[in-house]
């Protein structure tokens, strides 16, 4: 079991009304400050990887998902065509249902997504098919599972999306990385940050700063607007 992350007092695994097994991290914060972020992990692997990126979230409680299909001694949320290219119909199968997952158990605050690797295309995914439900999205080591054809245009206008790729990522093919900068920056209409950190395919705590002031910056700037 990972070590919780400094400041977060409890976790707890369970099942939710939708029988998703699901690990949550609770913050310590009394005052009912901290941000609420919905983690998705690698292919492969289980929910107890929230674990490991706790600290990439400051003051904040943590649901980690366990994915639907079973797979190399873990989990992953979508069969592959190849890889960083979903089976359409199981993508679009599979994202309905966690959908489902996570909005039987969203509160009174919109989640931030935030997946590595299958689990940043699986949260790309749940972003592009109900934008409205997600405060924004933070995508580690991942693309987008679909087809340039398959993006639409300007489907999450306006939505906090943060992209963060390893310098030497050679698990994901460059092209799949490249499809993804080009949709984020042009036509998805989303306000995109890039962060290119010096690493390959793992999770990359030496930018978890960077993360947490990105994450301060975009909910500074909600308030501000509303």
């Amino acid at each position: 079991m990972p070590a919780l992350a400094r400041g977060l007092k409890k976790r707890r695994c369970s099942m939710s009304r939708d029988q998703a097994i699901v690990m949550r991290y609770d913050s310590p914060d009394e005052g009912g400050d901290s941000r609420d972020i919905v983690y998705l992990h690698g292919r492969g692997s289980t929910e107890r990887e929230a674990g490991f990126a706790l600290s990439l979230f400051g003051n904040a409680n943590v649901r980690a998902y366990r994915g639907p299909i079973a797979q190399g001694g873990g989990f992953a949320w979508f069969l592959n065509a190849g890889t960083g290219t979903a089976v359409p119909q199981s993508l679009a199968h599979e994202t309905a249902k966690i959908g489902n997952w996570i909005a039987a158990d969203t509160g009174r605050r919109l989640p931030w997504l935030c997946g590595f690797s299958n689990g940043a295309a699986m949260a790309a995914s749940l972003l592009l098919d109900r934008p409205r439900a997600y405060a924004g999205l933070i995508m580690i080591a991942g693309c987008f599972a679909i087809d340039d054809s398959a993006m639409p245009s300007f489907a999450i206008a306006g939505k906090p999306v943060l992209f963060c790729r390893g310098q030497f990522d050679t698990v994901i093919p460059a092209g799949k990385f490249e499809q993804a900068e080009r949709y984020l920056k042009g036509r998805s209409g989303a306000l995109t940050a890039f962060i290119e950190y010096e690493g390959g395919h793992e999770l990359p705590l030496p930018i978890k700063s960077s993360i947490r002031t990105w994450l301060i910056e975009c909910e500074g700037g909600a308030r501000s607007s509303g």
